[in-house]
């Protein structure tokens, strides 16, 4: 299935706005689509007499094995081929999604960090080995997580979390209006992780600041019921658009000195208003990634191993 990071990545890397939007419209009905089996595995499971299996009783939710259980209905309610190929398509999703995590990671920090911050003049074969060195240090980080109970369901969760509530507002404020600049994208991303910090997250033992209607106490923690997921999500998108026309505002009336401009959002407004095609939104993205972790510019799977892959000059 095509998991939030991986779509995100997507459209970042393609080759024109153009291009993302429509992988935008496509995904929404592709996504769900490719939802179903999951969904179907998931009911099989739960309305699956397990005495009459060979997993016995209890039932994998009363185990405390409900995110194992993709791999416990092919192995115990399918023959032993589907067993076999089921198991190895799992296998296989796992490492080409780690391998993807692992080289988006190493060229997020290399490129939006290491190189346009710490050392711009940095040469390309130190950008080489910073690559490489990353990979290395991302990988023994994620294998140590796994030590910690539930550490990879919770982690899978909280990426989808952060995904949804932070880097959906700013892909379809980039995509879609026209008025989106590197500031709002900057505010409206602290304005999103403070509220979805206030909200609360059992997950990590925060208590919820902001209690929305339908908030109860279960077992001495606070659940939130309302969509507080979607309701970060929505004020961080209204964020950045007010903080882009705000300072869009102030940079074009002079009330900031030009000098502060570090996005360059006056030279983008003259250009957008001298003629430039509505196409050329392409340039906005690739200044946003340049600038913003969240929206990263993300090399793709065969460009950066290709880089790392590349012989030194010595």
């Amino acid at each position: 299935m095509l998991r939030p990071p991986n779509f995100h990545q997507r459209t970042l890397s393609a080759a024109s706005s153009a291009t993302a939007k429509i992988t935008c419209f496509a995904a929404a009905f592709i996504v769900p689509v490719l939802g179903i089996p999951p969904i179907l595995l998931g009911a099989a499971a739960a309305s699956t007499n397990w005495n009459l299996t060979s997993y016995g009783s209890p039932s994998p939710f009363e185990r405390g094995e409900t995110g194992l259980v993709l791999p416990i209905v092919l192995q115990h309610l399918t023959p032993t081929y589907i067993s076999i190929v089921g198991i190895g398509a799992v296998a296989a999703a796992v490492m080409s999604s780690t391998d993807s995590a692992l080289l988006s990671a190493a060229s997020i920090f290399t490129s939006n960090i290491y190189k346009s911050i710490l050392r711009t003049q940095a040469s390309q074969r130190e950008v080489q080995w910073v690559i490489r060195v990353s990979v290395v240090v991302v990988g023994l980080a994620g294998t140590s997580l796994t030590f910690l109970d539930n550490s990879v369901l919770m982690i899978w969760m909280l990426r989808s979390d952060l995904t949804y509530t932070l880097m959906l507002p700013q892909l379809v404020c980039v995509l879609f209006f026209s008025v989106s600049n590197g500031y709002g994208a900057v505010l409206g991303c602290v304005v999103g992780v403070l509220l979805r910090v206030l909200c609360g997250e059992p997950l990590l033992g925060i208590p919820p600041v902001i209690r929305f209607p339908g908030c109860r106490l279960v077992n001495g923690v606070y659940i939130q019921h309302s969509p507080v997921r979607t309701i970060c999500m929505l004020s961080a998108m209204a964020a950045i658009l007010f903080f882009s026309h705000v300072t869009a505002l102030l940079f074009q009336r002079g009330l900031i000195p030009a000098s502060w401009d570090v996005f360059a959002v006056k030279a983008q407004r003259s250009t957008r208003t001298g003629g430039v095609s509505a196409s050329d939104t392409t340039d906005k993205m690739l200044l946003f990634s340049k600038h913003v972790p969240l929206v990263g510019d993300c090399l793709t799977n065969k460009e950066a191993v290709s880089l790392i892959t590349r012989p030194l000059c010595w």
